[in-house]
């Protein structure tokens, strides 16, 4: 299934120090329109994707649950993707009815001095009270951004996620782009050596878990619940931004179109930078791994590092 990744506003009420799309408090004011909006998901609504409504804080758009409602009426699995801090009970009883059928909360620690050390003062409280609102009306996972400042947290995440009732946890391994700094990354052997966590606790867990931006994890995940590793940009992922640019992935600025220019189709089976990135004739160590099938390493990691989408996986420890 292709996943559709739209930003759909700049504005957001926080200021996460790593946030890939530096987010304001206000909107860019060359967002799509309404208008544009749902005549978007009416060019994609054949390929049957599911699509993630994302920001920014998407709850700040206004239009937001007239597009959710438009995406669900052209059969579209749509999501939510929140920082979960606006969540009061009557905005979790609209997400029901507009038929979202997940929300994604991002929380960075399973304490207020971690997540609030990245996000905030009250955020972690307050993206709790949105879990609590959300709980018996729509299902609702837990991302979690594995940087330097919280790596420690992995088990209290897990523990909380089960706690709360989250259906799923997703980690993502932070990427360089953005307001993202090479100081909050993680060494490749520590990344090799929380994937090893990662993948230990999801023996033990009712949840389902995935990871981003660590495509190392396919060569490391035992069978389970959940996506086991492997890059999806430019394959089954890709990411719209709030103008209408097409990326790869967000983590991944590398435009390759813009919907106010060309059909979205046509740039998603035509665009030159997309083809290349499903051929994978990759470079360096990448290209002579015996993994470069099920894993490919992290394609927006080597852009950020390199310039060349192609090139080696800088985050990946592994010799070949």
């Amino acid at each position: 299934m292709l996943i559709v990744a739209w930003e759909v506003t700049a504005a957001c009420n926080l200021s996460c120090g790593y946030c890939r799309a530096s987010a304001s408090f206000l909107p860019d004011p060359d967002e799509l329109s309404t208008k544009e909006a749902l005549s978007f998901l009416d060019s994609i609504a054949s390929l049957e994707p599911m699509l993630i409504l994302s920001g920014g804080e998407p709850l700040l758009r206004p239009d937001i649950f007239q597009i959710a409602r438009h995406g669900t009426a052209l059969g579209m699995r749509v999501s939510l993707a929140s920082n979960g801090t606006l969540l009061t009970a009557k905005v979790a009883n609209e997400i029901a009815a507009s038929g979202i059928s997940r929300v994604s909360i991002s929380l960075d620690g399973a304490t207020p001095e971690k997540h609030d050390l990245i996000r905030g003062r009250g955020s972690f409280q307050a993206a709790m009270q949105g879990i609590d609102n959300l709980c018996g009306k729509v299902d609702f996972q837990i991302n979690n951004t594995l940087t330097s400042k919280n790596e420690s947290d992995v088990a209290s995440i897990f523990d909380l996620a089960q706690r709360v009732g989250a259906r799923a946890l997703h980690f993502f391994f932070l990427v360089a782009t953005g307001r993202g700094r090479e100081a909050d990354l993680i060494s490749p052997q520590r990344q090799e050596q929380l994937l090893i966590e990662i993948d230990r606790e999801r023996e033990f867990r009712s949840l389902e878990v995935q990871v981003t931006c660590a495509p190392q994890y396919a060569r490391i995940a035992r069978p389970g619940k959940g996506r086991a590793g492997g890059c999806l940009a430019g394959k089954s992922f890709v990411f719209v931004s709030r103008k209408g640019d097409v990326y790869p992935c967000g983590y991944f600025p590398l435009r390759v179109g813009n919907i106010r220019e060309k059909n979205f189709i046509e740039i998603w089976e035509n665009a030159t930078e997309l083809r290349a990135l499903r051929d994978r004739v990759l470079k360096g160590k990448c290209g002579r791994c015996s993994f470069s099938g099920t894993c490919g390493g992290c394609r927006a990691r080597a852009y950020a590092k390199t310039g060349d989408f192609l090139g080696p996986d800088p985050a990946c420890c592994l010799e070949v």
